[in-house]
């Protein structure tokens, strides 16, 4: 008798878990239209068609698969946010999440391994390959925990994860936890909202903000890996050289792959490229919103709050037009990035609806980009 209830509630767990996953692994088909864009003449792709909002990953890291062959986004069709991807070549869409507290905006690509991706389910973290849809539960972010879903990064090698939690009303946390194994260990507590956590591409560094929401005393700062060396990232000490009365609103930063150096937007004022130990130098003066650069750092790609398109040249400051428009029906923010390669740039559009599209800079009549 006891034996049958244990293979009856074994069912019933396997009922509910089929349930729970039931489009996992959904062909939604290909949705992408081009349009060219009235001023830039440059063919651009957007990847979903319909009602349904689709939004891309944070762009401090490509949201492309390690092999490029798609792209990672998320989408509310299914009646809550979970995981999708693109295949750059065709555009099919495939489902690759169906569970509640999936925490879509919480997703990662695993840059050493093609068929992986990261993401968070509450507090558990999840591994999932993508072809086959198979999960392994990583680990869970640790009590205390009152709340977190900061997107994950992995580190260089791609053995640590870079996570981080709210511990209670006046504390936040930064922790490292190994891809294989789940070992979770504190690199450093705070007593202010933590945000934009990314580990260095190479070296055993994490990047952290202040997070206000605006000015802070000191916005941007580095912690080594092993919790050491907590320290003021990018800060001007002379008050007369302040780009603002207020003291910098530095922003929307992102690592740059190849070279170890981070894109920054300095408020109403520019773009910084800034050296691991603190050296910036603007690379464009102009009000722009994000940048993020492509992997050897050559060139950026930049939006601005009146819904263009930019790309530019780092060593220049050289840019071209190269949308327009995409906050016209839907104010989103772009949250542009590249390719593994350097082919394309993704980003998020509401030009006519909220969703995904895709520009490959080999269809520029021009080709400065090279």
């Amino acid at each position: 008798m006891r034996k049958s209830l244990l293979a009856i509630s074994a069912l019933i767990c396997v009922f509910l878990a089929q349930a729970v996953c039931a489009q996992v692994g959904k062909d939604w088909g290909v949705e992408r239209q081009s349009y060219t864009d009235p001023l830039t003449g440059v063919r651009i792709w957007e990847l979903t068609a319909g009602e349904s909002a689709a939004d891309n990953l944070y762009f401090h890291f490509s949201n492309f698969t390690a092999d490029n062959r798609y792209l990672i986004f998320t989408s509310d069709r299914t009646g809550s946010k979970q995981i999708f991807r693109a295949e750059i070549s065709t555009g099919r869409i495939v489902q690759l999440t169906d569970a509640p507290k999936t925490n879509a905006h919480g997703a990662c690509p695993d840059h050493t391994r093609a068929r992986r991706i990261y993401y968070l389910r509450g507090a558990e973290v999840i591994a999932l390959d993508i072809l086959d849809f198979t999960e392994r539960k990583v680990g869970a972010i640790p009590q205390p925990y009152v709340s977190g879903g900061g997107q994950p990064t992995l580190s260089g090698d791609g053995k640590w994860l870079t996570l981080s939690k709210q511990r209670d009303e006046k504390t936040w946390e930064i922790g490292l936890m190994n891809t294989e194994t789940g070992a979770y260990r504190t690199v450093i507590t705070q007593g202010f909202r933590i945000g934009h956590v990314q580990h260095h591409p190479t070296e055993p560094l994490i990047f952290y903000v202040w997070e206000t929401g605006g000015y802070a005393p000191q916005r941007t700062w580095l912690v080594n890996a092993d919790g050491s060396g907590n320290r003021p990232f990018y800060a001007r000490t002379d008050q007369k050289e302040w780009f603002t009365p207020l003291k910098e609103w530095i922003t929307h930063e992102a690592w740059v792959s190849g070279t170890g150096e981070m894109t920054m937007i300095n408020d109403k004022q520019g773009i910084m490229l800034v050296d691991t130990t603190g050296k910036a130098r603007m690379v464009k003066e102009g009000n722009f919103w994000h940048v993020a650069a492509r992997p050897d750092g050559k060139f950026m790609v930049v939006d601005d709050a009146a819904g263009r398109l930019w790309l530019m040249e780092t060593a220049t400051g050289n840019q071209r037009l190269l949308a327009t428009g995409i906050r016209d029906k839907v104010r989103v923010h772009a949250h542009a990035s590249f390719d593994r390669q350097g082919r394309y740039i993704q980003f998020h559009t509401g030009r006519t609806r909220e969703t995904i599209a895709i520009i490959d800079l080999q269809d520029l009549p021009l080709l400065f980009w090279k």
